[in-house]
């Protein structure tokens, strides 16, 4: 029984062949991606594992950059031997004095014979030239199943078309759509369904892929939901106390609070990026918060959150200053005062009003300090558009991430009760005072795997 396929993936220099198997093994780091000419000079292989066992062998090969010239070669080649194509091809790859300069060409057609099937990578932005055509002619001359890839579609393939009726002259009636850059899982599922179709004794290898990289990917999503969700407990149940009568020590808590709020949020998004197998050199830093260790944009700045579309009226209507949401205490704090203290910090005091249980601390002397409601809702809307936009980026693309559209709306609805329900308790929070680690409580779990559902279901909307 077969136990591997091996595939060999072709094509004209910078069609996206070396993208296509960073997305398809969701390595970042497989090969060299440029902008340049003949980029890969050499045949690299990546393998594709099921069930932690091997079932597919891919292998980046280099471009093909004289096809018409490579094609009148062997075709002299084939008339001179009188042996048919595929024996002049194979011919031609075995024998050195044959190759007459096309080294890179040779590497290429060599792998192909050794292949059991052929990913033939089209940039779908290009129009059909003859270099094109006489790539498939050879190609079909090699015996071996051939699955034209067009890439690039997300970017506006205007030549998608004319490519499938020049495939389909050439008898490849077999296409899929993947593009490196947008990852789609149902482009995914479609190319390796139609390779099956192609080869169908590896049908029972490709079912297994298949599987399995649905599992994974579940998997991935569910794992960084959480990762979301605990980040957002975290920050919705932090507190702090302070005395009321110093100002110097609530404008120190103040600081430091928000610093443990910033930290938690670079924790948070350093484990995205890994979980996706992504790097901070994917970040736009114009539009998402970190790069090269530092927050291009702040969660406490009231420019931030007007854009993301919050609103920091209720926050200025109660008192406080540049994104604050201050709820006054009973205990003589003049409206004025209370705005001086919390200016633009985006922290907000517990209100007595609310929380009688607080009148006691207050006639001690002693208040309570939280993130404010508008900072927790753009770090719920950012940090969920942050992981719809990994989810849906390809490990080829070139362009640093760019913040996936998002209902925040909706997503606020769905998670308001359940923020309630983690603002109650302050020892759920690593950032509230005298917590190291919060506690195996089944209650903050279930809290979690609720709001990793609400983040999940935000997500398959965008």
């Amino acid at each position: 029984m077969t136990t591997v396929l091996d595939i060999a993936v072709i094509g004209h220099t910078n069609t996206g062949k070396t993208s296509l198997l960073r997305t398809l093994t969701r390595r970042r780091d497989f090969g060299v991606v440029s902008a340049r000419p003949a980029t890969t000079r050499h045949v690299e292989m990546a393998e594709l594992a099921a069930d932690g066992q091997a079932v597919v062998r891919l292998y980046d090969t280099p471009g093909l950059e004289d096809s018409s010239g490579l094609l009148a070669h062997i075709e002299h080649l084939k008339a001179a031997s009188g042996q048919d194509w595929i024996e002049a091809i194979q011919a031609f790859t075995t024998s050195v004095d044959l190759q007459a300069g096309f080294a890179q060409e040779e590497k290429a057609l060599k792998q192909v014979l050794a292949s059991d099937v052929v990913l033939y990578v089209i940039d779908a932005r290009d129009p059909v030239r003859a270099k094109h055509r006489d790539e498939l002619e050879l190609l079909g001359r090699c015996a071996r199943p051939v699955l034209p890839v067009l890439n690039f579609v997300a970017s506006g393939a205007e030549h998608e078309a004319v490519w499938r009726e020049q495939l389909a002259r050439v008898n490849m009636h077999a296409v899929v759509a993947f593009d490196t850059v947008v990852f789609q899982e149902a482009g995914e599922l479609t190319l390796y369904t139609k390779i099956a179709t192609l080869a169908d004794r590896f049908a029972p290898l490709l079912d297994r892929l298949i599987a399995d990289l649905a599992a994974r990917r579940s998997a991935l999503k569910r794992a960084s939901a959480v990762v979301v969700a605990e980040l957002i407990v975290d920050v919705t149940a932090a507190r702090r106390t302070y005395p009321t009568a110093d100002e110097d020590a609530k404008a120190a808590l103040a600081a430091e609070l928000q610093d443990a709020v910033r930290r938690r949020e670079r924790q948070a998004v350093t484990a995205l990026l890994d979980l996706n197998r992504f790097d901070q050199s994917d970040y736009l830093p114009d539009e998402l918060p970190f790069a090269l260790g530092e927050w291009k944009e702040d969660i406490f700045d009231p420019a931030v959150l007007e854009r993301f579309g919050l609103n920091t009226g209720n926050a200025l209507a109660t008192g406080a200053a540049a994104g604050l949401a201050i709820d006054f205490m009973t205990g003589g704090m003049s409206l004025g005062a209370a705005a001086l203290t919390g200016a633009g910090v985006g922290l907000a005091i517990d209100s007595l009003r609310r929380y009688g249980r607080r009148l006691k601390e207050m006639a001690s002397g002693i208040a309570n300090m939280r993130v404010a409601a508008p900072t927790l809702d753009l770090l719920v809307e950012r940090e969920t558009a942050l992981l719809a936009a990994l989810l849906k980026r390809g490990h080829g693309a070139q362009d640093p991430i760019r913040r996936a559209a998002l209902d925040g709306a909706a997503l606020k609805t769905r998670m308001a009760p359940l923020v309630t329900r983690a603002r109650r308790v302050p020892a759920w929070s690593v950032l509230s005072e005298g917590v190291d680690r919060p506690p195996a409580s089944a209650e903050r779990r279930d809290l979690i795997e609720n709001l990793a559902d609400a983040i999940e279901t935000a997500v398959a909307a965008t």
